[in-house]
């Protein structure tokens, strides 16, 4: 699956808006960039490779289940899972 149509689109952490994805995949979050999102789903933060994308729009994070994309192609976030996954 290819997942650039996530690119510019929002990031939600529960259902606040918290920052977006640039054109080239780069994430950003309170006007700071924190991640990037490749064409392939893989997930980094801070340079590290922490999750992917699956190919039915689940986000894993650290092996747990974090979040998924929504039907606008934005990430959606669950800040529970978050926590967990650190």
């Amino acid at each position: 699956m290819i997942f650039i149509e996530c690119y510019g689109k929002n990031v939600y952490i529960d259902d606040e808006l918290v920052g977006y994805i640039s054109p080239d995949g780069d994430m950003f979050a309170n006007g700071h960039k924190f991640g990037s999102l490749t064409a392939e789903g893989d997930v980094y933060i801070q340079g590290e490779y922490v999750g992917y994308i699956e190919d039915n729009y689940d986000i894993y994070i650290r092996e747990e289940l974090a979040g998924y994309v929504t039907p606008n192609n934005d990430l959606k976030f669950d800040s529970k899972a978050l926590m967990r996954g650190k």
